[in-house]
């Protein structure tokens, strides 16, 4: 049995361009670490019918991280792990694709898809994400919600184990090795490393100290995070809300409590949070609270 993987979900705006990754992180079959960020794709046109789906728009992630910068982030989700994905061949598609757009090295890793383990093993109807999870019993919170949709596909793993899965390597996902690059050179290496040196010249125990402070301030309340934040990470604001209590969402909707606007905001989210009622902050008012 597997107890130690990464279950990952992309969802798309148009063909294989991402506009919102989840990752969620097994250790002895227990969730040890979560990753959600949307991602700027970088394209001029969504797919309706996916915008319709998933519920992302061009207005919520033309101020987003790009797929270099969530690669920064990332990467270490990777190397030499164990990585799941319900219809591995889309998400693989997708992360192969943009790799290779930005010509970034493919990291290594084995593969299993929970779709077609799910098609051995179980005899239902259908095997999409939310009907194999409703069979075997697993909550799903928000269909299409990247990262909800990684936490269900890596539970769906672990009961296929409890309901007698073993694995041979005939079930390994077979990782097609053809390279075909879509944007042109991007030195990865270079942008990363000036990456790395700016962050260095940010006052590193800024953070350090915020993390050492606790708030109840952000207990049981939902945030969504939007913009270019000046003393903080867009990650680091992440952290310290859930470090406390909190919940990151990607959107706006009417359980949203705060919306923490940094520089260039999405405008639709602005638009919505201002509809709805739902207080809009700034980095400092944020920092403030905590």
């Amino acid at each position: 049995m597997i107890k130690n993987f990464v279950s990952l979900d992309f969802e798309t705006a148009n063909a294989k361009y991402p506009c919102s990754i989840g990752l969620v992180k097994f250790e002895n079959g227990s969730i040890v670490n979560k990753y959600y960020s949307l991602i700027n794709p970088e394209i001029e046109k969504f797919n309706v019918i996916s915008q319709r789906i998933h519920g992302i728009s061009k207005e919520d992630v033309i101020n987003e991280k790009t797929f270099p910068e969530v690669w920064l982030e990332i990467e270490e989700y990777f190397e030499n792990k164990v990585i799941v994905a319900h219809n591995m061949g889309f998400d693989y598609s997708i992360l192969k694709f943009m790799l290779e757009s930005y010509s970034i090295d493919i990291p290594t890793f084995r593969a299993y898809c929970t779709y077609n383990l799910s098609r051995q093993f179980l005899n239902i109807e259908r095997y999409k994400l939310s009907s194999v999870a409703k069979f075997l019993g697993i909550t799903q919170k928000q269909y299409h919600n990247s990262l909800d949709d990684a936490i269900v596909c890596g539970n769906v793993f672990l009961r296929l184990f409890e309901n007698g899965l073993k694995l041979e390597d005939e079930y390994l996902f077979e990782q097609n090795t053809n390279s075909r690059s879509s944007k042109g050179y991007f030195n990865y290496n270079n942008w990363k490393q000036n990456q790395i040196n700016n962050n260095r010249e940010r006052d590193e125990t800024y953070f350090k100290n915020l993390l050492n402070k606790s708030s109840e301030s952000f207990c049981g309340k939902t945030f969504v995070v939007s913009g270019v934040f000046q003393k903080v990470s867009r990650n680091e604001v992440k952290i310290l809300i859930e470090n406390n209590g909190g919940k990151v969402t990607g959107s706006v909707s009417s359980k949203t409590s705060f919306v923490i606007a940094g520089d260039n905001m999405g405008p639709s989210k602005k638009e919505k949070a201002e509809s709805l009622g739902i207080p809009i902050i700034s980095e400092d008012e944020f920092l403030g609270m905590v």
